[in-house]
């Protein structure tokens, strides 16, 4: 007989390839998959009042029995403390064992006469509880004789509160008959009334086995899945700033452009007026008077300055100067060229190219 037989011929093993069995029969090749085994260590921690961690490794896609042996004598060291959660767990997924304690309880009834209902309330007992789906057996110390209580749709469990030194709780199975149960511990009284709750909802045992079997199936949160989510949205908000940063990049070069294209029209227009102040010079330098002033222009100005001067007195002086020779210039240059765009040239246009003009010819006079 191999050591692997040997191993399994022991009761903790049959009762762990039991509880295996229970899980791994139900997929397709009759083995564990990864969240069924960490599932059955975490409950098997829970039932030795151990913390559950979070999975460091990732474990392979069919989980074996053997494999699951291996993971237990590593997780469980000692034997004694496997055997007892194995034990519970045993009777929890195989035996269907809801929750079961010793609790004190008693039975409240209600009796119709000529009053109105009267509650009729027995001392308190001491008794074991047993919850199995769809009933809750209730044993008196001393006694063979078990209290069934009956769970249904319209069965009211309600929640527990401190009564005293001890936590409280009511179970309203029609309206003539509850019962009441205490416990000193309030956690073990929370736990007894999900286990109730648990039975009312998953009155069948195939029921409750469904619902064990979708649970096993659930994969707790990993440090590497939360570094993932992370990981994820991080990405997430990368890949939008870069949208944004493509739509401004885009948005500057339609603007870029557009100031290119205003700058060549603007470079163009400025060789325009350097020509036709090239011309002008040179007519001016080969004596044509194509501004329009004659000598007779000339002598009236004086005239007009003589009699204003005459007017305003000795102490105000009013001088009329005569346009330059750049402001001959200018003039006759921005009226024929006026003339030569009329067609085509905006108000905003004529001011751009009036500033612009008065930057060259003032570059050009110094």
């Amino acid at each position: 007989m191999s050591a692997a037989s040997e191993a399994v011929s022991g009761a903790l093993f049959q009762h762990l390839f039991r509880i295996f069995s229970l899980f791994a029969d139900q997929n397709e090749k009759g083995t564990f998959k990864p969240a069924q085994a960490e599932f059955l260590i975490d409950e098997l921690l829970r039932e030795l009042r151990r913390q559950t961690t979070p999975k460091v490794h990732d474990l392979p896609e069919n989980v074996t029995f053997n494999e699951f042996l291996n993971l237990l004598q590593v997780i469980f060291p000692d034997r004694e403390d496997l055997l007892i959660a194995t034990n519970r767990v045993f009777e929890r997924y195989v035996n269907h064992v809801i929750g079961k304690g010793f609790v004190l309880f008693r039975k409240l009834s209600q009796k119709r006469g000529c009053l109105p209902f009267k509650r009729r309330t027995e001392d308190w007992q001491f008794g074991w509880l047993q919850v199995l789906p769809g009933v809750a057996e209730i044993r008196k110390q001393n006694s063979d004789i078990d209290d069934i209580i009956q769970f249904d749709e319209d069965t009211v469990i309600e929640p527990p509160v401190i009564d005293e030194d001890a936590s409280v709780w009511s179970v309203i199975c029609n309206s003539t008959t509850a019962f009441q149960f205490s416990h000193l511990d309030p956690i073990m009284a929370q736990l007894f009334v999900k286990d109730m709750r648990s039975a009312r909802d998953f009155p069948t045992r195939e029921e409750l086995a469904v619902f064990d079997y979708k649970r096993s199936l659930k994969s707790r949160p990993t440090k590497e899945g939360k570094s993932r989510k992370e990981l994820e949205t991080e990405r997430c908000r990368l890949e939008s700033e870069l949208e944004e940063e493509k739509k401004n990049r885009k948005d500057e070069e339609i603007v870029r452009g557009l100031t290119t294209r205003l700058l060549k029209q603007e470079m163009e227009k400025s060789e325009q007026m350097q020509q036709v102040i090239y011309e002008l010079r040179s007519k001016l330098d080969n004596g044509e008077n194509e501004a329009g002033v004659d000598d007779e222009d000339i002598v009236d100005v004086e005239m007009i300055e003589d009699e204003i001067s005459e007017d305003v007195g000795e102490n105000e002086e009013i001088s009329i100067t005569l346009p330059s020779r750049e402001e001959k210039i200018q003039q006759y240059a921005y009226h024929l060229y006026a003339t030569q765009a009329e067609e085509h040239v905006t108000s905003d246009d004529e001011e751009i190219w009036k500033q612009n003009y008065n930057l060259i010819v003032s570059t050009q006079s110094v």
